[in-house]
């Protein structure tokens, strides 16, 4: 800090100055004083465009003196803000300053701004959360088009005669395509960057979902066909956006943003449930495809005109953290080779691909059969057995917007990264894992249903469904904390093991049932263990620590 004298006397002596210049930068980079260098320099632009007969005045001059005292008034919190400022001013001039780069910052900020039309205020919504917002749109198509097979599979299968196994393999086709396209997903976004790659996979899985009612038409094998068409490109989707995010989002605000945009498959699965239902009453299934793949498509003409690949200029005045920079540089095309040897060589990483699928295991399993499961086991029609598997959707939307602030938070009070990610992580799996057990304790036999035990079973699988959504601030946010770089490639592996639950626990749950008849057998245990084993290997490997895989 400066000494007493230089501050009260607003110089700085040649025995202080090299001992205070480090100092002087650092402050100087914070975001109050980049904001007094930017009015200084407007105020000096607006002296130089000045009329003569306005600065010949005496009145003009008494005015400027005025405004330049405005200009330069103390900010809440800046009280040092114009001595330091001053001391910078009378420091040596031989000996460089950080003024100058600021300056030049302070510059180029006011150019784009002046790219603005005046009397136009800056966005409130700064760029880079406008495009996490539109991300988190594509997100809710991505699990309305994965939800509405779910619920339509029921009438489907009694107008072409489907067994359960049969079910299962309708609604596990999806997840072949969508294991299919992860690595190359996440491979693709390194080179070209993420936006690019996530319009590809929405016009995808829009054209997928299009298509599939005239598929039902001409066999199981074509519809199975639309499916992995849509898996294909909701495949592309998680890699994509985390490409996005790692490039434009800094790490302070990382784990409110992933929960923005994964959090928003848990509101598409809300709103598809609760679409589904009334529009197949009134419309038919069919009805439910061609309505989202024309929202999807819609995505698709707008996404491009959001310019998600621009700088985020606020960002650039607020801070300047240089991996973001260099991954933004790098997602423009410039030429990158992705280490996936050492990625498999890394526990941190194998902690992340464990933890994926056994968490996917319960949130995929039970996203395609808990329509059934309302049905087929507690004895609803279509109508209730949307309203109510929508119930633990809801809980999770609930709960996931106090994830983020309370990962962010607890960053921000001095916890290391790893302990955040595992305690929300731990959450996700210790909580769900009690609440499975429950169920199956809980479920009532065939026949002896009662509005209580719904209730019970509909309460526990909400606080499951709650305590879950705290994934989005542990192992959703590990692949950046790792390597923002190849954050996209990272993901792209753990969620190929994340994607094969969807494709052996989809299709398992519907050949035990055929078997044993039973719910606990073919739902609740499974996914009981696969969280505990989880829980124990992501306890016991999981790391947040920078890892460069050079």
């Amino acid at each position: 800090m400066l000494s007493s004298q230089c501050l009260s006397t607003g110089s700085v002596p040649p025995r202080c100055h090299a001992r205070h210049q480090q100092h002087l930068r650092s402050c100087f980079h914070q975001a109050p004083f980049r904001r007094l260098l930017h009015r200084r320099k407007t105020f000096q632009l607006r002296l130089q465009h000045q009329k003569p007969s306005c600065n010949a005045s005496a009145g003009g001059g008494a005015s400027s003196d005025e405004e330049y005292n405005s200009i330069y008034s103390i900010l809440p919190g800046d009280s040092q803000s114009p001595l330091l400022y001053s001391a910078l001013q009378t420091s040596d001039s031989e000996t460089e300053s950080p003024l100058s780069s600021l300056d030049a910052t302070a510059s180029a900020d006011g150019a784009q701004m002046s790219d603005q039309e005046p009397g136009k205020k800056p966005p409130r919504v700064p760029h880079r959360w406008r495009v996490v917002f539109a991300i988190g749109v594509a997100f809710i198509l991505c699990n309305m088009d994965k939800v509405n097979m779910s619920v339509a599979v029921l009438p489907m299968s009694k107008d072409l005669g489907w067994t359960g196994l049969e079910r299962g393999l309708v609604n596990s086709a999806f997840f072949y395509g969508y294991a299919a396209t992860q690595i190359p997903a996440g491979w693709v976004s390194t080179k070209i960057g993420g936006a690019k790659v996530l319009l590809a996979g929405v016009f995808l899985w829009s054209l997928g979902t299009l298509v599939a009612p005239p598929c039902a038409k001409l066999g199981i094998l074509a519809l199975c066909a639309s499916r992995v068409l849509v898996g294909l490109g909701e495949g592309l989707a998680p890699s994509a956006a985390t490409s996005v995010l790692a490039a434009t989002i800094p790490e302070r605000e990382r784990a409110r943003a992933v929960t923005v945009v994964f959090g928003s498959l848990d509101i598409g699965s809300a709103i598809g449930l609760t679409l589904c239902g009334p529009l197949i009453t009134l419309a038919g299934w069919p009805s439910v495809f061609y309505l989202f793949a024309v929202l999807g498509l819609l995505w698709c003409g707008v996404w491009p005109l959001m310019k998600p690949e621009k700088a985020d200029t606020a960002l650039a005045v607020e801070e300047q953290p240089q991996h973001i920079t260099a991954a933004a540089g790098q997602a423009a095309g410039a030429p990158r080779a992705v280490p996936w040897l050492k990625f498999m060589q890394s526990s941190a990483v194998w902690a992340v691909i464990v933890a994926h699928f056994c968490f996917n295991y319960g949130y995929y399993v039970l996203l395609a059969w808990l329509p059934s499961f309302f049905q087929l086991a507690l004895g609803l029609d279509i109508s209730n057995s949307s309203i109510l598997t929508l119930i633990p959707y809801l809980a999770m939307i609930a709960a996931t917007p106090f994830v983020g602030p309370v990962a962010d938070g607890l960053v921000h009070r001095g916890w290391s990264l790893t302990n955040v990610r595992k305690l929300c992580q731990g959450i996700a799996f210790a909580g769900p894992l009690v609440c499975m057990a429950a169920c199956a304790l809980l479920l009532p036999a065939p026949g002896a249903v009662t509005p209580l035990a719904t209730s019970l079973i509909v309460g526990v699988l909400s606080a499951s469904f709650a305590m879950g959504s705290f994934a989005r601030g542990g192992l959703y946010c590990v692949h950046q904390d790792i390597n923002p770089r190849y954050a996209g490639a990272l993901l792209g592996i753990t969620n190929t093991a994340g994607a094969l639950p969807g494709i052996v626990g989809v299709s398992l749950v519907g050949l035990v049932l055929d078997r044993t008849a039973s719910w606990t057998y073919a739902l609740f245990l499974p996914i009981g263990l696969c969280y505990l084993f989880g829980l124990i290997v992501f306890t016991a490997l999981a790391s947040s620590e920078r890892q460069e895989f050079a």
